[in-house]
């Protein structure tokens, strides 16, 4: 069986170990995802308001400030072998909110198991990741902060990945208590976030197809103008 053929296969923890140590590795850029972030950035590509090609993500997964920099693989053996990872890790986030959404947890590095003290605080990158992933796409994300209620799903999110550096989030994890309580939320949130666009897109279908198209007819003419 081959790499590509095995998509929907899940991850074993051999799997996880063997991307977490590429991910953490001197042949990537300095600025590559670690797999918590990698998790939670994946996490709202395939949750968010439309579908994004990897040619698009994977290079804000090496590198967020250096779009042209890659891994250095060993081989094309090793570079099919990561992305293959990726991509099952993608599609398990995938159908476990769309088939198991109970079940959804994000993958994050407990405090108690870091003992290095430059670590950032637990489920920061996480979060960081899935604010990431929302900024591929900032506009489309729009109706979802429109509404109040859904508004709130994204605040534990938020809080968790600006709280220890901007103080519009400061006083909801400026303590472990409030902390552990934005952690406890994310994977009720996150299966909120999913399921608002999952039944938007239902829903809307035809109108955000015409949206699309002219949006692609106002690139042509603008193009046209240039010229």
């Amino acid at each position: 069986m081959t790499e590509t053929s095995k998509l929907d296969e899940p991850l074993s923890d051999v799997d996880y170990d063997e991307l977490e140590t590429f991910l953490g590795s001197n042949v990537v850029p300095q600025d590559c995802m670690d797999l918590e972030m990698l998790d939670g950035f994946l996490t709202a590509i395939v949750s968010g308001p439309e579908l994004i090609q990897p040619s698009e993500w994977l290079p804000v997964l090496w590198s967020d400030s250096q779009r042209s920099v890659t891994p250095v693989f060993q081989n094309n053996e090793q570079a099919e072998r990561i992305l293959s990872l990726v991509l099952r890790l993608q599609q398990s986030i995938r159908r476990t909110l769309a088939e198991s959404p109970t079940r959804f947890k994000p993958l994050l590095y407990h405090a108690e198991a870091e003992k290095d003290e430059r670590s950032p605080p637990e489920a920061s990158a996480w979060c960081e990741g899935f604010m990431t992933g929302v900024l591929l796409r900032e506009e489309e994300w729009e109706p979802l902060y429109a509404e109040e209620s859904s508004r709130d799903w994204m605040l534990p999110i938020e809080a968790l990945a600006y709280g220890d550096h901007d103080p519009e989030y400061l006083d909801w994890v400026d303590t472990e208590e409030k902390r552990l309580g934005m952690i406890d939320e994310l994977p009720i949130a996150t299966v909120l976030i999913s399921r608002f666009w999952q039944e938007r897109n239902r829903t809307d279908t035809p109108n955000r197809a015409e949206r699309r198209a002219q949006r692609r007819e106002a690139s042509r003419k603008g193009r046209q103008r240039l010229h």
